[in-house]
């Protein structure tokens, strides 16, 4: 959370100290434009999402193909990002009646928190019991782009008008991710019985920067001489690679706590079961007690995608 807010922070302080350091020299010019926005962005970083994926199907392997007979699940599923909440503003230059540039600030966020619990068990001559639970486990991700563009203008009546654009340059993204979990496990027989308790904490997070381009289309309307508001969609193309971070997982009953700094990748770890082996792909930064074969490939944070937006404008 801390994380966040001091993103949050700033980005706002970024924002505010442009507008003053600019307001002056654009006032009056009849050439510039200041436009604030927000909306909403889907994405898909595959890779990010496989945290959630791993965990899930380490869950499958072991209470339902390893402990076979096993009944009950997960009341409900573990998190993936699949949208960002993405807010900016940016300054644009008319060339001509239809033909301007800009240049433009943005950050987005975005959190997924759930608690999850599961019950897994069978009754014979014994009475078996396992629970499992998460509270929480979390996804996070937070970032900002910095690009320029330029807009080609189609008016389609005395304040309404269409626009295509492009625009490209330079993002930075943080994802962090925390799986606080507990295990128990109570046996009842006809001679013996027993309880065990299992737990931990594992958290890791990843910063990363890359290129990063859109193809906008907007809808423009002015209800004023100065002052307005606009649709726009865009598609994003945005690949992040070199993904460095640390990490940290602590155990119950084990007094240090496992602390590293790696560059995040994809390990594949292959798990024998009954009837034949499953593979499990891990995304994480931590390779001690891994080997170079089990390095299937890079991490990469996608967080291309499809955006719907809505903002002001206002002209100076």
């Amino acid at each position: 959370m801390k994380k966040y807010i001091s993103f949050c922070h700033r980005a706002a302080a970024a924002i505010v100290c442009f507008l003053l350091l600019f307001s002056v020299f654009l006032t009056g010019t009849e050439r510039f434009q200041i436009e604030l926005y927000g909306g909403i962005s889907f994405i898909n970083p595959k890779d990010f999402n496989l945290l959630s994926k791993a965990e899930q199907k380490y869950n499958d392997i072991y209470f339902i193909q390893r402990l076979r007979h096993f009944e009950g699940y997960f009341v409900n599923d573990f998190p993936k990002i699949k949208e960002t909440i993405p807010a900016g503003f940016r300054i644009r230059y008319k060339v001509s009646e239809k033909l301007s540039f800009s240049l433009g600030l943005e950050g987005f966020i975005q959190k997924k928190e759930i608690s999850l619990e599961g019950s897994f068990g069978y009754s014979s001559t014994t009475s078996e019991n396992h629970i499992k639970k998460y509270d929480p486990f979390r996804l996070g991700l937070s970032g900002y782009a910095v690009m320029g563009g330029v807009h080609f203008r189609l008016p389609v009546g005395s304040k309404t008008d269409i626009e295509i654009g492009a625009a490209a340059g330079w993002a930075k993204a943080d994802f962090d991710f925390s799986s606080n979990w507990s295990y128990t496990a109570s046996y009842q027989g006809t001679e013996v019985s027993y309880d065990s308790v299992d737990g931990g904490v594992l958290e890791g997070d990843g910063t990363g920067n890359g290129f990063a381009a859109q193809a906008v289309l907007r809808f423009n309307r002015m209800l004023g001489r100065n002052f307005g508001f606009f649709v726009e969609t865009a598609c994003t193309y945005c690949r992040m690679k070199s993904i460095e971070g640390s990490g940290r997982e602590a155990r119950i009953g084990i007094p240090e706590e496992n602390s590293w700094e790696g560059i995040w990748g994809i390990k594949r770890e292959e798990i024998h079961v009954l009837w034949g082996d499953a593979d499990v792909s891990v995304p994480t930064n931590y390779w001690g007690d891994w080997t170079l074969s089990q390095h299937d490939r890079d991490f990469v944070l996608d967080l291309s995608g499809f955006r719907l937006s809505l903002g002001i404008c206002i002209r100076l």
